[in-house]
């Protein structure tokens, strides 16, 4: 495997939502996602509306691979999963109407760092605040990639 990164500002929020596709077309089957607030009842009500519409695609809580966390060893947890299918990706598209990429902490509830599986293990991970992703794939699946238009590095670019 090989690790593809990501730049959010190249991508607008349709060719974002491509990638997921593109990742879904390879096996994704699965994806997490957090939301974090500054008001305990605003993330309550969000958080409610987002489980209300992927309730039925529930996958889950499964260690996996997440983008962050408080020490490296936590970087592996439980979390909760939901199969990766249309319906999913359309109640994501509504909790991230700028594409898998948005980053917005100034409402009192959002969510950040999308991760999307494929048989268990990372394929895109988002680390939102950070402004930046990241892709396993094959080397041939980075040849795809790269036909296919989507901008990517073989290391993280300075961001200035």
């Amino acid at each position: 495997m090989v690790k593809r990164y990501l730049v959010p500002s190249e991508y607008t929020a349709d060719e974002s939502w491509r990638l997921v596709d593109w990742c879904r077309n390879l096996g994704a089957d699965e994806f997490t996602v957090d939301c974090l607030s500054t008001d305990a009842k605003a993330a309550e009500l969000s958080w409610e509306e987002f489980q209300n519409a992927v309730q039925s695609l529930s996958a889950g809580v499964a260690t996996r691979e997440r983008m962050s966390g408080r020490t490296a060893d936590d970087l592996r947890r439980p979390t909760d999963l939901w199969k990766l299918d249309d319906s999913s990706i359309g109640a994501l598209k509504k909790i991230l109407p700028e594409g898998i990429f948005q980053y917005d902490p100034l409402g009192a509830a959002w969510f950040e760092d999308p991760v999307i599986y494929r048989e268990g293990e990372l394929i895109l991970g988002v680390l939102s605040h950070e402004a930046f992703a990241v892709l396993r794939v094959t080397e041939a699946e980075a040849a795809q990639l790269a036909a296919a238009g989507f901008a990517s590095h073989e290391s993280l670019p300075r961001i200035s």
